[in-house]
């Protein structure tokens, strides 16, 4: 098996990349492991790094580092490896590999025992560039100068919508709905449905509301225009200069994501995203113990059986980790109704 390994410039992020590489070939000596070094891209740089990235046939990419580590990693690999998100501190939607679960989630990897999670991605098309550029999330146009308006034409498959002043406008996929596309007045999109989200940001006009259609919607915004030069950022990660028109539309190809754990949805992304979690009473209690409050946080009330199949940790973890944050009056229990020798834990 040939692993390609993404890697943040952090020093946390490195050093945990050295404890993966160590923990891959102390369980299987013939793996071949490539590695990346993580950098921001530019309007000059991305075209060369996605040709570089995706030359290398590997069959899983593990992204070490932060959320915008794991994006890059999405947004340079156009081949159909999966990506796997790693991380020795911050647990967020996507993170699957931890300190606390690495020798299970490494070994699951290499036995190809995971689940893979597709997410339709979209593109973006500048009429002055002829290279789709993805993102999953979202594409935003504005201005450089983040106090001017800009002026544009909304066109849907062919079709005019409006013409309008605004301070930008973003395009969303249902998975990023919760993100950019939500704190400028978006919908949030449930259940991670085929459609595509487009948000006017402040504009001039109240009528102009947010709007969600057909993902195979081609969205074309032209006669743009500005006193600033417009930009597009991709995925909060990467800014291009724009012309007077652009085009979005569904990527031809997905982004393929690594899942162990049960099926997040955007319930999950949603709630950790509101909910600001304060870990100050955490401090000193041991990663599993966090590991396991962050779960429960997330994804529900869960049995203890159901934290061992989710978390991949031994039985003598799991209970200590309980007893630790119940110590800490952050998690509570209740009598299972249908099985009386089972807890339903869950966060106060």
């Amino acid at each position: 098996m040939i692993l390609a390994l993404y890697v943040s410039n952090h020093t946390n992020s490195q050093k945990f990349a050295e404890i993966i590489k160590g923990t891959l070939l102390e369980i299987d000596p013939e793996v071949e492991i490539i590695e990346f070094e993580d950098e921001e891209l530019n309007e000059n740089n991305w075209e060369n790094q996605m040709k570089d990235f995706s030359t290398q046939k590997v069959n899983c990419i593990i992204s070490v580092g932060d959320a915008g580590t794991f994006l890059r990693a999405i947004f340079l690999s156009r081949s159909s490896a999966p990506v796997v998100a790693a991380s020795s501190e911050s647990v967020s939607f996507f993170t699957e590999i931890s300190p606390v679960n690495l020798q299970y989630t490494l070994t699951s990897i290499l036995n190809r025992k995971y689940d893979v999670d597709n997410y339709h991605r979209v593109v973006f098309l500048d009429s002055g560039n002829g290279t789709p550029i993805p993102a999953l999330n979202e594409i935003a146009i504005f201005p450089k100068d983040s106090a001017l308006l800009m002026n544009y034409t909304l066109i849907i498959d062919k079709n005019q919508l409006y013409r309008g002043r605004a301070d930008g406008l973003i395009v969303s996929t249902s998975l990023g709905s919760t993100g950019y596309a939500l704190s400028s007045g978006g919908p949030i999109a449930f259940g991670n449905p085929d459609v595509l989200i487009i948000v006017p940001v402040n504009p001039l006009n109240k009528e102009h509301i947010p709007l969600v259609v057909p993902i195979d919607s081609e969205i074309k915004l032209v006669n743009l225009r500005s006193r600033s030069p417009l930009e597009a950022i991709i995925d909060g990660q990467i800014r291009i200069g724009v012309d007077e028109e652009v085009l979005v539309k569904k990527a031809s190809s997905t982004a393929r994501i690594i899942r162990f754990q049960a099926k997040k949805n955007i319930l999950a992304k949603l709630r950790n995203r509101l909910v600001e979690l304060d870990l100050r009473s955490l401090e000193r209690v041991p990663p599993s113990a966090k590991y396991i409050f962050k779960l429960l946080l997330t994804e529900g009330e869960m049995t203890q059986k159901e934290l061992i199949e989710s978390t991949g940790l031994p039985n003598r973890t799991v209970r200590n980790a309980l007893s630790i944050l119940k110590e800490k009056g952050v998690i509570n229990q209740r009598p299972h109704l249908r099985d009386a020798r089972q807890s339903i834990y869950f966060v106060d």
